[in-house]
């Protein structure tokens, strides 16, 4: 009972900490209601595989949801594309056809197209759908972005030991990372709650390697669960990671230095 009280505690102070949670509730948008849309474009954001590219975009778009009409603008530097799309993720590597093609490459692309069934808009406004230019050098796309709802974004992973990586850890134990990232300050606050073990260190990572693992970002100040925190990311970049599933949350024990229990973190 005590924990239960203290998980809820934590929630209680997180929400209150961050009135804006709601602000990712995508129930909220009425029938008729102008939804807009933004994504940055970058090579890390590129899948299966991040790209390392000079190029950068944003991708702005207004959304009529009883029309179906999407009205949006592409904006680039550092590449010379030779394709540009809108894609739908219908794929576990999180990659999908093209929907909506671009007309012209010139920057800034300026478009317009309706999107054929109310649940292509639902797929849109969930996250479904990313912006992708592509070149010779990088013909399955250079740079890609995203498309999400503007405004803070929600974030969670489960924890466990079967998420460790390289090799997954036999362990009883268990926990929950949640937070919420405002992309347009780079700040992060999150709650992290576990039960099961004891760490000697927990940390946010950012993948860098084959393995799925990478160094320390973000360390906890405190290891007592719930761990309540909050940091600002150093670059849009790194935004750009934590969006697209390349940070996760460790707790390390003296058991399993390398980490007990994992949760790679999603929107």
């Amino acid at each position: 009972m005590k924990h239960t009280y203290a998980v809820w505690s934590a929630l209680l102070m997180l929400a209150g900490s961050i009135f804006f949670i709601g602000c990712n509730d995508h129930a909220q948008f009425g029938p008729t209601a102008q939804i807009r849309l933004v994504a940055n474009l970058s090579g890390s954001a590129e899948r299966p595989n991040p790209v390392v590219s000079p190029g950068t975009g944003t991708f702005v778009g207004i959304l009529d949801r009883s029309t179906r009409v999407l009205n949006y603008t592409v904006t680039y530097s550092g590449i010379t594309p030779s394709a540009g799309h809108i894609h739908r993720i219908n794929a576990a590597n999180g990659n999908g056809p093209v929907e909506i093609p671009f007309a012209n490459l010139g920057s800034p692309i300026i478009g317009t197209a309706t999107l054929t069934t109310n649940s292509r808009v639902d797929s849109l406004i969930n996250g479904f759908y990313y912006v992708n230019l592509h070149t010779p050098a990088n013909p399955g796309g250079e740079i890609r972005g995203n498309v999400r709802v503007d405004g803070p974004i929600k974030l969670k992973a489960t924890l466990s030991g079967a998420a460790e990586r390289p090799n997954p850890v036999v362990t009883s134990a268990s926990g929950s990372f949640a937070g919420v990232i405002d992309p347009t300050t780079r700040v992060l606050n999150y709650t992290v709650t576990y039960a099961g073990l004891t760490p000697s260190a927990g940390h946010l990572h950012r993948i860098n390697a084959a393995n799925g693992n990478g160094p320390v970002e973000i360390g906890f100040a405190s290891l007592g669960s719930p761990i309540i925190g909050t940091a600002t990311l150093t670059t849009s970049t790194r935004v750009d990671s934590l969006l697209n599933g390349f940070y996760y949350a460790n707790l390390h024990t003296p058991a399993f230095p390398g980490g007990e229990i994992r949760g790679d973190i999603r929107p």
